[in-house]
């Protein structure tokens, strides 16, 4: 970095200084929240992994007053939820780089560490409704718009899942979606919504579902190579398609977690200065796939609800 002179050529060298402040990084919002976008209940403990029981269901036919029981076994089967997904970050930081700045450079990459888990960790709760074994796919060659029906389509989804005795209340959106909601003419039939959609660029709620912005939501698409049990109601093209959003019911979600460190630790006796370490270990599963379907901006094929 050059010394700056004052006036130009003729004056003095100024001295350096460096702000205490510290411009912050640009991270996705932390969509996930237990109770509201996904369900913990299954944490009931140390565990590495939980099996679940669900019980089987049968069908009851009605008959004349007075029959007797009809008994039957119905089976139950397991649902298993590994705690197989560890997240960790350790950010060096050498003492003489503690010593020779003026901010809090502990604390900075300490949070700086933070985010960059629970992005991963966030990425890796939406993939799993992605890659949920018989998730339901909605496909479409023309991506939703303001003008061409995003408030149906959302409304398309939901109905599907009803169809199918579900009780979906949540919706991830991408940003590009996001967008065409706050411009849907559905949000203009209360004065009250429509105020805090111009004013707040907030939706809240659709269609009686809780609407969030994700802004990872392609990230948790991958390659989608595997999707819908390798069927060819999807040809994935990475950079082409988008993956535009889920409908689900967030107790389908469930998320476990076994180790959560935050912390500060000296770096000695391996090296002089600090480690800014965040780990966290969990486990993630779509506990029932028609509870959740995705709406995905295929190229070449065709609308698929079912």
């Amino acid at each position: 970095m050059a010394n700056l002179l004052y006036p130009a050529s003729t004056g003095h060298y100024v001295d350096d200084k460096f702000s205490p402040l510290v411009e912050p990084n640009l991270f996705a919002g932390n969509v996930f929240q237990p109770g509201i976008s996904f369900t913990d209940k299954y944490q009931t403990g140390p565990a590495g992994q939980i099996f679940v029981h669900k019980p089987g269901t049968g069908t009851v036919t009605a008959t004349a007053p007075g029959a007797d029981f009809t008994e039957t076994i119905v089976g139950d089967s397991l649902i298993t939820i590994s705690l197989n997904k560890q997240f960790n970050r350790a950010r060096k930081v050498y003492g003489a780089t503690v010593a020779s700045v003026a901010y809090s450079v502990a604390a900075a990459e300490l949070e700086t560490a933070l985010q960059e888990v629970k992005a991963a960790w966030n990425i890796e709760a939406a993939s799993a409704i992605v890659d949920a074994d018989g998730i339901r796919v909605a496909t479409n060659v023309t991506t939703v718009t303001a003008s061409n029906d995003v408030y149906d389509t959302i409304v398309d989804a939901r109905q599907a899942l009803r169809a199918l005795k579900a009780n979906p209340d949540t919706i991830l959106v991408s940003p590009t979606v996001y967008g065409k909601l706050l411009k849907a003419d559905e949000f203009q039939r209360s004065v009250q919504l429509d105020n805090e959609v111009v004013r707040d660029a907030y939706v809240g709620r659709i269609a009686g579902l809780n609407v969030f912005e994700y802004e990872d939501l392609s990230s948790a698409a991958g390659d989608l190579t595997n999707i819908n049990g390798g069927t060819a109601d999807i040809t994935w093209q990475a950079g082409t398609d988008e993956l535009e959003f889920i409908v689900y019911d967030h107790d389908a979600l469930s998320i476990v977690t076994s180790v959560n460190v935050v912390g500060i630790f000296d770096g000695m006796p391996r090296f002089n200065g600090i480690d800014a370490e965040v780990e966290m270990v969990s486990g993630f599963k779509l506990t029932n796939a028609s509870r959740a379907i995705l709406k995905i901006h295929d190229y070449s094929a065709t609308e698929n609800l079912t």
